[in-house]
C-alpha cells in the first residue's frame, strides 16, 4: 500500500473550530461516497464539493474557506482520482516503490 498522501496548502488558514490548517490528506473515495454526494443535491458543483470535502475529512464549511489557489489543487487532485490516474505524481510525487496507477 502507498504512504499516505497529503496535500501541503499554500495559504494555510484556520478552521471553523479555530483550527490551524497547513495540509490536508488525502483519502480515496469510493461508490458509496458517490452516491452520498447525490444523495444530497443534483447539482454537480455541490456533489464535488461533498466529495472534496469527504477525500480531505473537511467539513463543507471549511472547504468554503479554502483560498482559491489550493481549491485548484484539491479539485485537480479529485479529478485525477475519478480518472484512475496517479495521485502523487500529479502533486509532483514519485509513486511509492512497487506502486502502480492511483495506488492511492
Amino acid at each position: 500500500m502507498a504512504d499516505k498522501l497529503s496535500i501541503p496548502l499554500k495559504f494555510p488558514f484556520k478552521s471553523a473550530a479555530g483550527v490551524q490548517i497547513n495540509s490536508l490528506p488525502i483519502t480515496r473515495l469510493k461508490r458509496k461516497d458517490l452516491t452520498h454526494a447525490q444523495g444530497n443535491s443534483k447539482d454537480e458543483a455541490a456533489m464535488e464539493d461533498h466529495l472534496v470535502a469527504k477525500m480531505t475529512g473537511m467539513t463543507l464549511e471549511d472547504l468554503m474557506e479554502l483560498d482559491i489557489a489550493d481549491s485548484k489543487t484539491l479539485s485537480g487532485v479529485f479529478r485525477e482520482m475519478v480518472d484512475g490516474r496517479d495521485i502523487a505524481a500529479f502533486l509532483g510525487r514519485g509513486a511509492a516503490t512497487g506502486t502502480e496507477d492511483a495506488a492511492v
